[in-house]
């Protein structure tokens, strides 16, 4: 770890980036970070290097409120922001994709949202897919659509967007990416962030269904945005996308397995399985719906419960028949 010229009496976020084979997105994402208009000054960047991927990190080594962590392995979203949470010197802790542009007015925006409402224990920043073709300016005039994600009856998370002119929109579901909340928070959501079993992906459906049984609020912040490249979700060699499908769909049943008693749970698991094929249909920000997708989902359906059942047993060493998964 690095850290120095940090002015910890002044900090009010601060942000966590994780990088996994993020050398070509670090440069833009960190250019738009430090150059905020709140005060350099009142924000700390804690950069994490997950599995020694992206060396790149090393050139801010010794910038105004700039901690570097490095990590030898890689512990995924939900390990590398756990063990980079207690190097966090704000109560406001944002979390960060590394595939993001941020407009330059997010984060005075998401504190000046915390300021105002006491009872909001996590504000997610509005979050607009665009393509690498698209043309970002995180300069520019704020624009008056708010994307957000909300959960759909068979359980999955639905990105959407709205026009909107309100200061702040309750949510049910916080996406893991720009989602900045309250360290205070944690002891009413059984002292944990994210759960390490899950590594990567649906995380932050786990904490949004332990945060809606407490007395903090959820909401998005149309004015904090951030620009979110959605090439990469479903990018690489066809045996890696079929893992990515395994990996997602497993952990979004095991979220809700351990969350529900398991009488609700097994009333629920056909919809939760029928959510799978279609959720894999339309990706996030995408308006068209690929049949395709859907059937080869579909048809990986039977071998993606069984997955489930073995990380059940594996992972969360669940003896069939018990229902214990804390």
């Amino acid at each position: 770890m690095s850290q120095r010229n940090r002015t910890t009496d002044k900090i009010q976020i601060s942000v966590i980036v994780l990088f996994y084979s993020g050398e070509r997105w670090i440069n833009a994402c960190l250019d738009s970070l430090e150059n905020q208009t709140l005060c350099r000054s009142c924000y700390e960047l804690i950069l994490v290097d997950n599995g020694g991927s992206t060396p790149s990190v090393e050139k801010h080594v010794g910038k105004l409120n700039t901690q570097v962590l490095r990590f030898e392995k890689n512990f995924g979203f939900a390990g590398g922001n756990n063990r980079a949470l207690p190097h966090a010197a704000a109560e406001l802790v944002l979390l960060m994709n590394q595939d993001v542009v941020v407009h330059t007015r997010c984060l005075e925006e998401l504190l000046t949202a915390f300021q105002r409402h006491p009872q909001a224990g996590l504000i997610s920043a509005n979050m607009l897919m665009v393509s690498k073709k698209d043309e970002i300016d995180p300069l520019g005039a704020l624009p008056g659509i708010m994307g957000f994600y909300n959960l759909s009856r068979l359980g999955y998370a639905v990105y959407g967007t709205r026009h909107t002119k309100e200061a702040l929109v309750p949510i049910e579901f916080a996406s893991g990416n720009a989602l900045c909340f309250r360290k205070g928070i944690l002891s009413e959501v059984e002292n944990y962030l994210f759960d390490d079993r899950l590594e990567s992906y649906a995380e932050d459906l786990d904490l949004s269904i332990r945060l809606k049984k407490t007395k903090w609020k959820m909401f998005v912040r149309p004015r904090a945005i951030v620009y979110h490249y959605r090439d990469e979700a479903f990018a690489g060699s066809p045996l890696e996308m079929l893992r990515k499908l395994f990996h997602v769909s497993s952990n979004r049943l095991l979220v809700y397995y351990k969350n529900l008693s398991l009488k609700a749970f097994l009333l629920k698991l056909p919809g939760l399985a029928l959510g799978i094929p279609f959720k894999v249909g339309r990706t996030d920000g995408d308006p068209g719906f690929k049949l395709i997708n859907f059937f080869v989902a579909l048809g990986f359906l039977p071998l993606i419960i069984g997955y489930f059942v073995m990380r059940l047993i594996k992972v969360y060493k669940i003896r069939i028949g018990k229902h214990n998964p804390a």
